[in-house]
C-alpha cells in the first residue's frame, strides 16, 4: 500500500545510482529575486522609519499680494461723487485727482462768509441801515458799536451848538461892553465941558451934577458889561472844552469801529481761504501713493461717509516681491512660528502638475485678526469673507523665495514650475509645516496603545 504513495517513475530516478550526483532543486532564481525585493523594501522601510521624516502642517487661505500690502484710498468728508476719473488696472502717481465730491454744506458757508465781508466792506461810513438786524449773528456787535458812535456824534453835536450859542452871546456882550465903553467916554467928555462951563457960570449947578449922575450910571453899565463878558467867555471856554472832548469821543469811537472792521474783513476773508482750501480738498480725492487701481468700490452719484474706502490700490515700489497674507484658524495658527516653511498653491495653477510655491513664514499675528484689520490689508470686504469667515483666525505673513530661474521668477517644488508670470491678487491655499516627525517615533506610541504597554 506505501508502495502506491509514489509514481513509479519517481522511484525508479530516486533508485537509479547514474543521479545521485545532482543537486536537489528547492526554489527557483525569481524567488530568489521576489525573496530579495521584499527584503530590500523592509531594510528601506526600516531606514526611513529611523532616518525619515513626516511633516505635520496647519492648513489655511490666503491671497499673493505686493510686500506693500493694498492700500485703501477713504475720503474724510461726506458727500456726493460727482465724477470719477479712473478705473481698474489704470496706474497712478501721488497727487493725481481719483474723483470729485460736492460739499453743498461748504458752498452755503463759503456764500454765508461772502455776504458778511461785502456787508463788512461796505461799512465804511460808519454808517448802518435798517437792515443790520438782518446780517450775520457775527456782525451784530457793529450795530451796537455804531449806535454809540452815533449816541457820541449826537453829544458832539449839542456841545458844538452849545458852544456856537455861548460865542454868539460873548460876541453880543462883547460889543455891548465896547459901546458901554465908548458911552461912558463921551458922558466923560461932556461931564468936562460942563464943569469947565459951570465954572464960567455959564450953566447951573444941577445940570453939572445930573451929567455926573448919567456918568457914574454908565460906569456901573460898563463894569456890569465887563462882568458879563467875563463869565460869557468862561461858560465858552467850557463849552468848547466839552466839544473838543466829544469830539474826541467819536474819533476813539469811529477808530474803533474802523480798526474792528478791519480784523473782522481780515478774518472772514482767512476764514473764506481755509473754507476754500478745506472745499478743494474735500471735492477732490486725490492719491497719496503711487499704485495701480485694483477696485473702483464707487459709482458716480453715490453717497459716501467719512473713512468709506473708495478705491483699492496696489503700491508701487522699487521691488516687486510677492508675499502671502494667509488666514489660519486660531487654535492651528497659534502652533505656527516665524521662519517656517510654507507651501503655498496658487488657485490658478494644477498642483498635480507643477506643485506648489515655496516660502518661509515671517510674522504671525499674536491676536486673532478683525474683519477691519484683514480690510486693511486686502481692500475688499466679500474677498475677506472668503478668506477668513466666521471664526477666529491668525494672520500669518509669508515670504516667497525667489528662484530667477523660473518662468513666475519663485521657487517651485518642481523643478520649473508653470509657464506664467504669478501676480498679486491671486487666490491661494497654502500649509506651513510645523513639524518634522520620524515615521518610528509615530509608529511606536501607537504599537504602544495598541497593546497598552
Amino acid at each position: 500500500m506505501k508502495d502506491d504513495i509514489f509514481r513509479k517513475v519517481s522511484l525508479e530516478r530516486l533508485s537509479s545510482p547514474e543521479q545521485l550526483d545532482q543537486l536537489m532543486t528547492v526554489t527557483t532564481p525569481r524567488a530568489w529575486l521576489a525573496l530579495a525585493a521584499i527584503g530590500g523594501i523592509l531594510f528601506t522601510a526600516i531606514l526611513w522609519g529611523i532616518f525619515g521624516s513626516i511633516p505635520t502642517k496647519v492648513q489655511g487661505q490666503g491671497i499673493l499680494i505686493k510686500s506693500g500690502g493694498i492700500y485703501n484710498i477713504v475720503h474724510d468728508q461726506s458727500g456726493k461723487i460727482t465724477d470719477i476719473r479712473v478705473v481698474a488696472g489704470d496706474t497712478i502717481k501721488r497727487g493725481d485727482v481719483l474723483a470729485r465730491t460736492n460739499q453743498p454744506q461748504l458752498v452755503d458757508e463759503i456764500n454765508k462768509l461772502k455776504t458778511e465781508l461785502g456787508q463788512l466792506q461796505s461799512l465804511n461810513d460808519f454808517q448802518l441801515n435798517q437792515d443790520i438786524k438782518n446780517m450775520g449773528s457775527s456782525l451784530l456787535d457793529f450795530y451796537e458799536l455804531s449806535n454809540r458812535v452815533n449816541e457820541a456824534r449826537i453829544n458832539e453835536n449839542s456841545y458844538k451848538n452849545a458852544m456856537l450859542d455861548n460865542m454868539r452871546i460873548l460876541q453880543d456882550t462883547k460889543i455891548r461892553l465896547e459901546q458901554d465903553k465908548i458911552n461912558e467916554a463921551n458922558q466923560q467928555l461932556y461931564v468936562d465941558k460942563l464943569t469947565i462951563l459951570f465954572q464960567s457960570n455959564a450953566i447951573s449947578e444941577s445940570e453939572l451934577i445930573n451929567a455926573t449922575k448919567d456918568l457914574h450910571f454908565m460906569e456901573l453899565e460898563t463894569r456890569a458889561a465887563t462882568s458879563a463878558v467875563r463869565e460869557r467867555q468862561e461858560s465858552y471856554n467850557a463849552s468848547k472844552e466839552s466839544y473838543k472832548q466829544a469830539q474826541y469821543a467819536v474819533q476813539l469811537l469811529e477808530k474803533q469801529f474802523e480798526s474792528t472792521r478791519v480784523i473782522r474783513i481780515k478774518e472772514t476773508e482767512e476764514e473764506i481761504k481755509i473754507l476754500q482750501d478745506k472745499l478743494n480738498q474735500s471735492t477732490e480725492i486725490v492719491s497719496q501713493i503711487n499704485g495701480r487701481v485694483l477696485e473702483v468700490k464707487v459709482n458716480r452719484g453715490d453717497i459716501i461717509g467719512p473713512e468709506t474706502p473708495l478705491f483699492s490700490l496696489e503700491r508701487e515700489g522699487s521691488t516687486t516681491k510677492l508675499e502671502v497674507a494667509m488666514y489660519i484658524p486660531a487654535a492651528e495658527g497659534k502652533k505656527v512660528l516665524p521662519g517656517m516653511e510654507a507651501q503655498i498653491s496658487p488657485t490658478i495653477v494644477e498642483k498635480e502638475e507643477y506643485g506648489f510655491m515655496q516660502g518661509r513664514v515671517i510674522a504671525v499675528s499674536e491676536y486673532p485678526t478683525t474683519p477691519r484689520h484683514v480690510m486693511l490689508t486686502l481692500g475688499n470686504e466679500e474677498l475677506v469673507t472668503q478668506l477668513t469667515g466666521e471664526g477666529a483666525y491668525l494672520e500669518v505673513k509669508i515670504d516667497m523665495t525667489v528662484d530667477s530661474s523660473t518662468v513666475s521668477g519663485y521657487k517651485w517644488s518642481s523643478r520649473q514650475g508653470p509657464p506664467l508670470k504669478i501676480n498679486s491678487g491671486t487666490i491661494c491655499t497654502g500649509a506651513v509645516i510645523i513639524q518634522q516627525q520620524r515615521p518610528m517615533s509615530m509608529v511606536i506610541p501607537m504599537f504602544k496603545k495598541a497593546l497598552s504597554i
